[in-house]
């Protein structure tokens, strides 16, 4: 049987592209020495429909290469909608997602807190209206995932646009209002929110919810999902930090510019890794 996230100590892996095959990328994460595969859950390739009749071929791929599994979904999902009809819409598409993890044996799955919605949160009582339809949807889907044995994580987004909505501070409300949602964090989101303040700010406030990290760089300004080093994230820091806090399980480089340099930033990582301290 393949290892759980439960059982790891510090795994380190990749997330599938969902233009391609999952099972291929599985066995391709397998030849770069990655530990576990995260599972895109999102269209084109990869929606909860087309996983679901290509479970049987994933589960072999895993089994053969003894990777595991986590969940990955989109970031533009609309749960915080006043559209409600929209908002049903995607959280019974979540409930999809679910069930689909469940088939491939997920056992975490994560959703993000986004916010891009035209002039919502130009005043308090649109944002008042997004938090709490957000809310809303994440009490019901961790509903429906508790029932499935699966762990729902919420992961940061970086705050953009005229009326950011994605900061730390609403982040914080809907993790308060869901308390068996995990926080997975994601360190270079955190970074273009408030730059190495950011990253602490995140740890300091839900390190006691901590289950998942996604690594990658940037300059500070976009979400560029680059090599480590290619930006200015000072991953010396980011090291200290998540020692500081005992963390070690599962931390996925979310490297966009190629799988080699995915690789190459798993490497360096692990070596800087070893020789930091607390």
């Amino acid at each position: 049987m393949s290892p759980t996230p439960q059982s790891v100590v510090l795994k380190f892996g990749l997330l599938t592209d969902p233009i391609e095959s999952v099972p291929a990328e599985i066995r391709l994460f397998k030849r770069l020495d990655f530990d576990y595969a995260e599972i895109g859950i999102e269209e084109p390739r990869a929606t909860p429909q087309i996983l679901m009749g290509e479970s049987q071929e994933i589960l072999k791929a895993l089994s053969e290469t003894g990777l595991f599994p986590i969940g990955h979904t989109a970031y533009w999902v609309g749960f915080g909608s006043s559209h409600e009809s929209v908002r049903r819409g995607w959280v019974e598409e979540g409930k999809e997602m679910i069930r689909t993890a469940a088939q491939l044996k997920i056992r975490f799955l994560n959703f993000h807190y986004n916010a891009r919605l035209g002039r919502v949160g130009a005043k308090e009582e649109s944002r008042e209206t997004f938090v709490q339809n957000f809310v809303n949807s994440m009490r019901e889907l961790a509903g429906v995932a508790s029932l499935m044995q699966i762990e729902l994580m919420l992961e940061n987004s970086p705050p953009q646009g005229l009326y950011p909505l994605e900061g730390i501070e609403y982040f914080e409300r809907v993790l308060d209002a869901v308390p068996s949602l995990k926080f997975h964090f994601d360190v270079a989101h955190a970074f273009i929110e408030n730059r190495m303040k950011g990253v602490q700010q995140y740890l300091d406030a839900f390190a006691d919810r901590l289950v998942h990290v996604h690594m990658h760089d940037n300059h500070g300004k976009q979400d560029e999902h680059l090599a480590l080093g290619g930006g200015k994230i000072d991953f010396r820091k980011v090291i200290r930090a998540l020692k500081a806090v005992d963390y070690n399980r599962t931390i996925t480089f979310e490297v966009f510019t190629s799988r080699t340099d995915a690789a190459r930033s798993r490497d360096a990582f692990k070596k800087r890794w070893e020789r930091t301290c607390k």
